[in-house]
């Protein structure tokens, strides 16, 4: 299989907020020498407990942030985020229509009325009907409003995306309608998938792939059926234990 992500070395070092004003700004290491891949059509889940770095990553590998060494070559021009909050991330003052429609309205080819369509299009992909495209944020559940906002990632139709935390805010039997719209999403469309979750049950259920993160380290990664019957670092048997996850 194709690499559709290839990250090489990666550290990642933030601004000390404790640097005195007038004094050359300290840099505080926060991820080390990371390296992973993701193949094309795979789903691979990043995992650890909240301050590991696994958002971190996301955001180095999105461009986001200024004091990153190492290597990132990914195999996608528009590459997309699902957050975890989505109230948040969607802007409330927008109508459901207005926010599909955003991310086409740069490409000039495409009319109004088409724009429209693929909206329409890509609201029934998700699960919901042309009604909600005259609604805003305030209006929808939080099941819905996640669904709206994994149409937004995918109407420049990417191959791949980012989820961090895309469930982790939302009831069990939410989450579990989210995630198998999303397996079924990356099925239909051919996504490759960088899944990031604290839950390590979520990421064996849908995961062909997982990276464990500690305090900014990978500390290991391959097949979770493998990782999770014969971890090989002690950090993933406290995860495993800590998670109730008894099956090595």
């Amino acid at each position: 299989m194709t690499d559709i992500l290839k990250v090489d070395h990666l550290n990642v070092y933030y601004r000390d907020a404790n640097t005195h004003f007038g004094r050359k700004a300290n840099l505080k290491h926060v991820v080390r020498n990371v390296s992973f891949t993701v193949e094309e059509g795979q789903i691979v889940g990043l995992l650890g407990e909240s301050g590991c770095g696994k958002s971190t990553i996301a955001k180095a590998i999105m461009g986001m942030l200024p004091h990153v060494e190492g290597d990132i070559v990914l195999q996608e021009k528009h590459p997309q985020m699902v957050f975890q909050d989505p109230f948040s991330s969607l802007n409330p003052v927008k109508t459901v229509e207005f926010l599909l429609r955003e991310p086409l309205r740069n490409l000039s080819a495409i009319s109004r009325e088409e724009q429209l369509e693929r909206a329409r299009q890509m609201l029934e992909r998700v699960g919901l009907d042309d009604r909600y495209l005259s609604r805003y944020p305030r209006e929808l559940s939080g099941g819905q409003r996640q669904r709206v906002a994994l149409a937004m990632a995918l109407m420049l139709e990417p191959k791949f995306i980012i989820a961090d935390e895309p469930v982790s805010a939302l009831d069990v039997t939410i989450q579990d309608q989210v995630l198998d719209l999303l397996v079924k999403l990356q099925q239909e469309m051919g996504l490759s998938i960088l899944f990031i979750t604290h839950d390590l049950r979520v990421a064996y259920q849908i995961c062909s792939k997982v990276l464990i993160m500690k305090q900014g380290e990978l500390r290991e990664q391959g097949d979770p059926e493998v990782i999770y019957r014969e971890p090989q670092d002690v950090y993933t048997r406290e995860l495993l234990r800590a998670a109730d996850i008894d099956i090595f």
